[in-house]
């Protein structure tokens, strides 16, 4: 529902089971139709605002989205978005859509969760950027990389780490302990479940358990936070060798710090610099 003139720009395209829209709008509310509010297909949206703010009105209330959070929602329990202009009078947002969604089950805790995470927001508005782009061609010509698949691995990463926080629970602070010991032990070569087990007192299998409920493995929490590390330090320092800050990070060899730099980003380290 808009009033007056509308002018709106959006580019989108389809990609397998996602779909990724970048939009120029005017302020205004957008109605979801009623065929895919009635849909049973499992469907995640992350949405992310570069220029003013919109409003999410869901099944059990409405969500602020803007600055630098990402809004992650089952596009089941949407009704309509209200868009709020910026400096120059319109609303500019992204929208990615993952159809099939059932992997994902009990990672996202009710129909909708907020994040403030730079890393995300970056690697959604790059893939983003990059789907638009390279979508309609052959893209493994591009990158060696599960895009979707990437994507969720690290939404599950950020979303068991809300629920931590926000989890009063003694298994939900124990979880966000661990975490936060990996991330300040990133560089430690021998950081592994015998390690933390042992700070922790508690046994690996317990430890296992724990990472198993969030749909990411402790090894993969890992590798994602020594990526994470890397990653940062190679946008903030152009005269560091990549192999001191491969090893840095916590990776032994340099030829795997690049092959799994590679899968997770869809670029190689020394593009990064």
């Amino acid at each position: 529902m808009l009033d007056g003139e509308f002018r709106a720009g959006i580019d989108w395209i389809k990609y397998n089971d996602m779909r990724v829209c970048s939009m120029v709008l005017p302020p205004g509310r957008l109605l979801r139709e009623a065929a895919h509010a009635a849909s049973k297909t499992p469907c995640i949206v992350m949405a992310a605002v570069q220029n003013g703010a919109m409003r999410l009105a869901l099944e059990h209330g409405s969500l602020d989205v803007g600055g630098e959070r990402i809004v992650v929602f089952d596009a089941r329990a949407l009704s309509s978005i209200d868009l709020m202009a910026g400096e120059d009078g319109r609303c500019t947002f992204q929208w990615l859509e993952l159809s099939s969604m059932t992997d994902f089950a009990g990672a996202l805790k009710g129909e909708a969760a907020s994040i403030e995470s730079v890393s995300l927001r970056e690697y959604m508005q790059f893939f983003s950027r990059f789907l638009l782009k390279y979508g309609n061609s052959h893209i493994s010509d591009y990158v060696d990389v599960s895009i979707r698949q990437n994507i969720v691995e690290m939404l599950k990463t950020f979303l068991r780490d809300q629920t931590a926080r926000s989890d009063g629970g003694n298994k939900a602070r124990l979880a966000n302990d661990i975490i936060e010991y990996i991330k300040k032990n990133i560089d430690n070569h021998d950081l592994g479940a015998g390690r933390i087990a042992r700070q922790f007192n508690i046994s690996q299998r317990k430890l296992y358990k724990i990472f198993e409920e969030s749909g990411l493995s402790l090894r993969d929490t890992i590798l994602h936070y020594r990526l994470e590390a890397a990653r940062k330090e190679l946008a903030s320092s152009s005269e560091k060798k990549i192999i001191n800050i491969a090893f840095d990070s916590g990776f032994n060899d340099v030829s795997t710090f690049y092959r799994n730099f590679k899968r997770k980003y869809g670029y190689s380290p020394r593009s990064s610099q």
